[in-house]
């Protein structure tokens, strides 16, 4: 019996992330022309350009940009791949309905979802690094920005996004990852690639964590249903609390300890209720080797 191909969704994660980094370099220096004619900055100046870019990082425009392209890869990439596959669009991708599940554990999976992240955010706080993340800080500068600014980044970072990236990372790699590899190796595989093609200090691994919640989703439920809601909806709120909510660092050390341990707890709460729920799937539940 022929071995499923794993080369064929590493180069397609790697033409895809080629795309973005080109993508992104073009986008940037058009911003840095914008904005040295505009402010009359000669960018021979290497001082006067440092400065320049540390201005355009947290252009609200730019980062629209930069979420709309890799949305928008990601989605095209996927639904290509599927498309050329042997197996039906919708087996390759997942897409199926999978196990039936109780009202609640779909509320549970979004707080999970939730929860993780907010602990790690508070984390990075408390340790300082959050200083190092310019991805976060510019998506956080992009939702305070106009209406329409704000609107796109919901539109293309929530339902886009979280849509295109679930067909991809989690379809269209993890499913064949986790047919070559097994199911451990599978979704922690696929998560490495979600927290790479994210190319932050931060953002990277915090996306990487959240990869292998989504991941371990998809195989309890056998489908891409509830990664794809859990993930539309874990951004949307992350993007409306950017722009309502007291920034991350503006918050006192207590409120951060308080968050991560409160959060921590909680979701450990909602892992252990998803891992006893009962589902009628074929493939039982699996997480970290159990």
């Amino acid at each position: 019996m022929t071995r499923p191909r794993v080369w064929t969704v590493v180069l397609a994660f790697v033409l895809m992330l080629m795309a973005l980094v080109v993508g992104s370099v073009i986008v940037v220096n058009i911003a840095l022309g914008v904005e040295a004619a505009r402010s009359g900055v000669d960018i021979r100046d290497s001082a006067a350009l440092a400065g320049l870019m540390e201005k355009v990082k947290v252009l609200p425009w730019l980062h629209v940009v930069g979420v709309m392209m890799s949305s928008t890869l990601a989605l095209t990439v996927a639904l290509l791949g599927g498309q050329l596959s042997p197996k039906p669009l919708r087996e390759r991708l997942r897409l199926q309905a999978g196990a039936p599940l109780p009202a609640w554990a779909w509320g549970a999976a979004l707080v999970g979802c939730f929860t993780v992240g907010q602990a790690m955010e508070s984390l990075a706080v408390l340790t300082g690094v959050w200083d190092w993340t310019a991805s976060l800080k510019g998506l956080q500068a992009t939702s305070q920005g106009s209406f329409a600014t704000f609107a796109a980044l919901l539109f293309f970072g929530s339902l886009v996004a979280g849509t295109a990236e679930e067909l991809f990372f989690r379809g269209y790699v993890q499913t064949r990852l986790v047919e070559r590899w097994g199911r451990t190796a599978g979704i922690a595989g696929a998560a490495t690639l979600f927290g790479l093609m994210h190319m932050d200090p931060i953002h990277s691994p915090m996306a990487l964590v959240m990869g292998v919640f989504l991941g371990w989703l998809a195989e309890r439920t056998g489908s891409l249903r509830l990664p794809i809601f859990v993930h539309i909806l874990n951004n949307g709120t992350s993007f409306l609390l950017s722009r309502y909510a007291p920034p991350a660092m503006e918050l006192p050390g207590s409120v951060h300890v308080t968050l991560m341990v409160v959060c921590s707890l909680v979701f450990v709460g909602t892992l252990v209720a998803l891992r006893r729920m009962e589902v009628q799937s074929p493939e039982p539940a699996v997480l970290a080797g159990s």
